[in-house]
């Protein structure tokens, strides 16, 4: 998170999973209909015309048939034959490793780079630097894959030039497979999952499983969407929002590590918000919907720390919607918008299992004292603080209790697996 925000408690008004970095565990769900009824890739026909690659058998001069595929992804960028690929065309990956794959290009009709039915084609990186019209589907990628170790982010979209319709959909990212046995330096040193990049409009993440990263899935791209992920065991933020029409729907943030104890100063948000460029114009137009936050699952997970829920300390923030999200957290910030300007609080639960010293709220705060004409009603909390705003709408919020904080976890959870599964592609669940 950008800054420490982890407020006195003189401002208050009113003051079961088994991970430890392993990856399998947990759930929840939402009712929004932005979620997709879409099957998995598995689910989906691969057209009759499509190009195989296999980084086993393949070779660069086949013609890409099943019988006589490509070779793997990185090789056939390598050469030069995915640069050549026309627009609709379906790229299927058979098993194996294809690499540390880098490419670009434009699509009036997206290309799909997808796996082969049953299949679990592995990248070592994935960086689509820029273009438009490329689908990836069905990837499992991490640094488990490549010929050496980096730093940084294990999948990149549009970050080195303009880009749009950028989707990955149905798949894995992760650091290592196994964190149980990382030391306090290794989740601090783990790779970041995903990055939509400063310089796509309208990118994508879908039904995705990212897990033992160090962040998880950052937006800095216009009007970008992230629905129905996983985003678990994390040692930092779960999810960045910074740009203006981010859609942050139906996904599952939980299990954080290390904290201030432990020498890490990076203060944890499950979804964070702030500006691009701090300080130069507003954030606009963000929706956060039906997410489920829970700061850990397992009593004895080594190196718990605090987790901020729904943190937006940086605007101003201009027409946000935050609305039907169910927050479990071990701290005060459960959902806190600054300098929020005609905002929706809607319909929100926070609550700790983890004792009283530090039970969320909803808050409506500032930090450059232009906070006005927002809408807080219908949210269940520990408290509520939205002396902020002279002008607030404020109705209908009421104490949580246990009972209706459990209950409504359960029920979002049905939501979300109704909307996009019970389980993510490798079996992992919400």
């Amino acid at each position: 998170m950008r800054g420490a925000h982890l407020l006195l408690a003189l401002v208050v008004v009113g003051c079961s999973g088994d991970t430890k970095g392993s990856s399998q565990d947990g759930g929840e769900g939402d009712d929004a209909g932005n979620g997709s009824d879409a099957g998995t890739v598995d689910d989906d026909p691969v057209p009759a015309d499509a190009i195989y690659l296999d980084p086993v058998n393949g070779s660069p001069t086949a013609p890409g048939t099943a019988d006589a595929p490509w070779p793997g992804l990185a090789d056939s960028i390598a050469a030069g034959l995915v640069a050549d690929v026309p627009d609709g065309k379906t790229l299927v990956l058979l098993d194996g490793n294809h690499g540390n794959a880098t490419f670009e290009g434009e699509h009036a009709t997206a290309v799909t780079i997808r796996a082969a039915p049953g299949a679990t084609p592995q990248l070592g990186r994935l960086e689509l630097k820029r273009g438009s019209g490329w689908h990836l589907r069905g990837l499992t990628v991490s640094p488990a894959f490549a010929a050496a170790p980096y730093s940084g982010n294990i999948v990149s979209l549009g970050e080195s030039g303009t880009s749009t319709d950028l989707v990955l959909e149905d798949s894995v990212v992760y650091t290592a497979a196994d964190a149980s046995a990382w030391t306090v330096a290794e989740w601090m040193s783990a790779n970041s999952g995903i990055l939509l990049g400063r310089n796509g409009t309208g990118l994508a993440v879908r039904r995705t499983h990212v897990y033992n990263v160090r962040f998880g899935i950052a937006i800095t791209s216009f009007d970008s969407t992230l629905e129905g992920n996983l985003v678990n065991d994390f040692s930092a933020d779960g999810i960045r929002v910074t740009r203006d029409g981010g859609k942050v729907i139906d996904n599952v943030i939980k299990n954080v590590y290390v904290g201030d104890t432990d020498g890490d100063a990076n203060h944890d948000d499950a979804i964070q918000c702030f500006l691009f460029n701090v300080g130069t114009g507003t954030v606009r137009d963000v929706t956060l919907r039906g997410n489920i936050i829970i700061n850990r699952e397992d009593p004895a997970q080594p190196f718990p720390a605090f987790l901020q829920g729904i943190g937006f300390f940086d605007g101003p923030l201009v027409n946000f919607t935050v609305e039907d999200n169910v927050v479990f957290v071990d701290h005060y910030h459960g959902v806190s918008l600054y300098d929020a300007q005609g905002s929706r609080i809607t319909n929100n639960l926070t609550y700790t299992r983890w004792g009283t010293e530090r039970r969320p709220w909803v808050m409506l705060g500032q930090k450059l004292n232009m906070a006005s004409g927002n809408t807080v009603h219908d949210n269940i909390a520990h408290s509520f603080n939205f002396t902020a705003d002279a002008t607030v709408d404020a109705a209908n919020n009421t104490t949580v209790t246990e009972t209706v904080a459990e209950e409504r976890l359960a029920a979002r959870r049905t939501a979300i697996e109704a909307a996009w599964g019970a389980t993510l592609r490798d079996g992992a669940k919400r």
